[in-house]
């Protein structure tokens, strides 16, 4: 009989705090997810950004080269 008690004294009490904990459990697993989604987002970002630099990177050196090349006088059509 000395449960019922304590559930009747404390139940109330006991309940709203198992809710706030499984509401923040709630909020953290859905912030996980939403952070691990804009860093993916980040990552394929940065990938396809380094991507586009080293190609033009590539072809400004061939245009430096071919310049070079014009300015010295070794160029061959």
């Amino acid at each position: 009989m000395e449960y019922v008690r304590m559930l009747k004294d404390f139940g109330p009490v006991l309940g709203v705090i198992l809710f706030f904990i499984w509401r923040d459990w709630k909020r953290e697993d859905r912030m996980v997810e939403r952070i691990t989604a804009l860093e993916e987002f980040q990552s394929e970002q940065l990938i396809q950004l380094i991507t586009k630099t080293n190609e033009v990177v590539a072809h400004n050196t061939e245009q430096l080269k071919w310049v070079a090349a014009l300015v010295q006088g070794r160029h061959n059509d």
